[in-house]
């Protein structure tokens, strides 16, 4: 279960494009006989950063600290977030969070792995090590452009679904990220927040208002 040590919110609400993790990317150290192992993670989602952290523990369920610092715009709103997990306050999350904030990355977290290795490091030490595997992390990983997306339900019957598709293949960055066909087809898609009233209209349009839609607050 993540534990967070400190939540900090601050409005973004001019936000069009942010630069983020574009994959899974991982670097490894020794400092003083101590491990770390850390690993970049694209995470959109509140829900995304909770998994990707219950994967890390399970995979390294052997460790002696699993530290991470992480950045979420939702609602307009950046979260930052960074957990000790047991090492001195200040030496761990807090540093890899400041190489997320010196990068100005955002929707994506690093976990850092410690295994102990009967050497102290010291607070410099520990904030040098945490620092440098987050600075490897970044500098090993892929990173893009992505726009603040919002999650939308798309509810129609069979005859518009080509309608639809070709609608969605107009903007930038809509993504299906899941579908239901019972009755009718439903589908949950990513849009741009800028694109998501062009999306709506056109849609509305398109099918004589033959598309429900229901939006939500989440971003992506």
């Amino acid at each position: 279960m993540l534990q967070t040590a400190r939540c900090r919110r601050y409005y973004m609400d001019e936000i069009t494009s942010y630069k983020t993790l574009a994959d899974i990317s991982r670097v490894k150290l020794n400092r003083g006989g101590s491990r770390f192992i850390g690993t970049g993670r694209f995470c959109p989602s509140e829900e995304d950063l909770l998994g990707a952290r219950e994967e890390i523990e399970g995979e390294f369920s052997d460790s002696t600290h699993v530290c991470s610092g992480s950045i979420i715009v939702q609602d307009g709103r950046a979260i930052e977030r960074y957990e000790n997990d047991g090492e001195p306050s200040g030496t761990a999350g807090e540093p890899i969070l400041g190489v997320l904030k010196g990068k100005e990355l955002r929707n994506c977290a690093i976990f850092v792995v410690r295994y102990f290795g009967g050497t102290k490091l010291g607070t410099g030490g520990l904030v040098r090590a945490y620092s440098d595997a987050a600075r490897g992390v970044i500098e090993e990983s892929e990173i893009v452009t992505r726009k603040p997306r919002v999650s939308l339900t798309l509810l129609f019957d069979y005859p518009q679904t080509g309608r639809v598709m070709n609608i969605l293949a107009k903007f930038d960055q809509a993504e299906v990220v899941k579908r239901d066909y019972g009755q009718k087809v439903n589908l949950e898609v990513l849009i741009a927040v800028e694109d998501r009233d062009q999306f709506v209209n056109s849609l509305i349009e398109s099918s004589s208002n033959k598309v429900e839609v229901e939006g939500r607050s989440n971003y992506a």
